[in-house]
């Protein structure tokens, strides 16, 4: 199997369990079984979240001190044994919150040290394997909901054992797949350093919050959008998610090669500002068809997004603080999808239906302008320590 193949696997499954857990079975379990209703269930996937979101940057220093072998191979045992626990103990507020906390500070490792191991002795490839990557994301957390809901229908039993099978293939498969481009750094990377490489990139920093603002736009409207606007069944809604999700799959690993070959501001700028005119679109839309058409379009913009920007942030990180830099870039990508849903629903009740589309289409333009206007040249990989 290609290694890209092979790393990919640990993103689809590390994916596939978070995604089944915290979408479907904590939901079943708090409004079922537990009697504690949603809202408990909310707190602890906000916490899950937040504690993921800022456990990334420590994770990353963590990767370029130790490698990523030891790193991935602790967190994914962390996340083993808090779902373990999850199942025994999460039927009260506190344990529950505690618990999405500590399974938190184990996937917090699974994206900086993916990540790295990947692009770390593949620069002048790093978009076709960020393709593979991100196809493997929108696999995994495609499939984890799903699969979950099935297995739940039959017990809930059914559905730990799911979610359990997957994450022990992770920890077993993670250690054999990763640290083999990665030597172990003796010397912790130098905060100064650090601080320098930030500085070379804060150009990037806002778009990082942007891009990722912008899908959290929609987490909170969407499916009011799909069932009370297009007036589509479940099944509808799962075929229009699943035809934007899957333009995306299948065009993710070509269009990654592409920016290979061409670079990757064309490719920015032409995904950002086709995303920004396909969300405008799909504000106005009012049937299935308008709305795949729309969403495909969607899907299309973001395979040309996702592998171009992170082969740029591959291409600017210094060389020996590759995961401290991938973690801080991770951490702030997630606080963009943080704050993105209490934005979106604000926009809905306040300016309507196209309320969200219409901010969405106004971040993602102004992100297509910078591509096209800025000399992204001037963010050359510097060597680490190299002062500005």
């Amino acid at each position: 199997m290609a290694r890209p193949l092979k790393l990919g696997l640990i993103v689809l499954l590390g994916e596939f369990v978070r995604t089944g857990l915290l979408v479907t079975l904590l939901p079943a379990l708090a409004t079922g079984s537990w009697h504690i209703g949603l809202e408990a269930a909310a707190w602890a996937i906000s916490i899950h979240y937040l504690v993921d979101t800022l456990g990334r940057t420590p994770a990353g220093w963590l990767v370029d001190r130790y490698g990523t072998r030891p790193v991935l191979a602790s967190g994914m045992a962390l996340a083993f044994v808090a779902v373990v626990l999850l199942f025994a103990l999460g039927g009260h507020h506190v344990p529950l919150y505690l618990l999405t906390g500590l399974y938190g500070v184990g996937t917090a490792p699974l994206w900086p040290a993916t990540v790295t191991e990947a692009t770390g002795d593949r620069r002048t490839s790093a978009g076709s394997v960020m393709g593979y990557v991100f196809a493997a994301w929108l696999v995994g957390a495609g499939l984890g909901p799903i699969l979950t809901n099935v297995a739940v229908h039959g017990s809930i039993a059914w559905g730990f054992m799911l979610l359990l099978g997957a994450q022990g293939v992770v920890l077993f498969w993670a250690p054999a797949v990763t640290g083999i481009t990665r030597r172990l750094r003796r010397p912790a990377t130098p905060w100064r350093a650090l601080g320098q490489a930030l500085w070379r990139v804060r150009p990037l920093l806002p778009g990082m919050f942007a891009q990722t603002l912008t899908l959290g736009l929609f987490l909170p409207i969407l499916n009011i959008f799909a069932q009370h606007v297009l007036h589509l069944s479940p099944l509808g809604y799962a075929e229009l998610l699943f035809g934007a999700g899957g333009v995306a799959v299948v065009l993710m690993v070509p269009l990654g090669r592409m920016s290979d070959r061409i670079g990757v501001k064309a490719p920015l700028a032409v995904g950002f500002a086709l995303a920004a005119v396909a969300v405008l679109l799909l504000g106005g839309a009012r049937d299935f068809a308008a709305a795949l058409g729309y969403g495909a379009l969607a899907g299309f913009a973001y395979a040309l997004i996702l592998p171009s920007w992170n082969s740029l942030l591959a291409s600017v990180a210094p060389g020996g603080a590759e995961g401290s830099l991938w973690g801080v870039f991770m951490s702030v990508e997630g606080l963009g999808l943080s704050v993105g849903p209490v934005l979106g629903a604000d926009a809905w009740q306040t300016f309507g239906v196209r309320g969200p589309f219409a901010m969405a289409g106004i971040v993602l333009t102004a992100m297509a302008l910078f591509y096209i206007t800025y000399p992204l040249q001037h963010l050359r990989r510097p060597p680490l320590g190299t002062a500005d």
